[in-house]
């Protein structure tokens, strides 16, 4: 019975701290995160108005995200917006295509044990099956972007 009563208190208390929490602080301290972690990256982030842009992160101020978009400077304002999305790079293509040729070698070498004699034509289509599921898995998996949540909302 006490470990009842003290669970609900427990669940009472921190239901009660979450609307407390600053949202600005909270904001805040997600937009340093992002101007230390991924300065020099390439982003994306849609603009009131349903616009796409993207650009390499220069600078997050106070009230601005600076880009180099096409190559010259551009500023956005982060007033309105909620998620910004980094692309992966070099390393996830690398990943993915890793993951394609390990799955062509997999169905190569099924095939070799599977089947005595084998003709060409076997080996060709269990391999290239092989690696068309294991790229579709590898890009699935390794090049995804990141989504990262600048709301300042602590709870969906």
């Amino acid at each position: 019975m006490n470990k009842f009563i003290f669970s609900l208190l427990l669940g009472c208390v921190v239901l009660a701290a979450q609307p407390g929490v600053n949202f600005q602080a909270v904001r805040d301290i997600r937009l340093q995160n992002l101007k230390r972690d991924y300065t020099g990256s390439t982003i994306r982030f849609i603009v009131p108005g349903s616009t796409s842009v993207m650009g390499v992160l220069k600078d997050v101020t106070d009230k601005n995200f600076i880009i180099s978009h096409n190559g010259s400077p551009a500023i956005y304002s982060h007033e309105e917006i909620n998620y910004i999305f980094v692309d992966p790079g070099f390393t996830g293509k690398l990943m993915a295509f890793g993951v394609g040729l390990i799955g062509g070698a997999a169905g190569y070498m099924a095939v070799i044990i599977a089947k005595e004699n084998a003709n060409a034509s076997w080996k060709g289509v269990v391999s290239s099956l092989g690696l068309a599921l294991g790229g579709r898995i590898g890009f699935k998996t390794f090049f995804k972007p990141i989504k990262i949540d600048i709301s300042g909302k602590t709870r969906e």
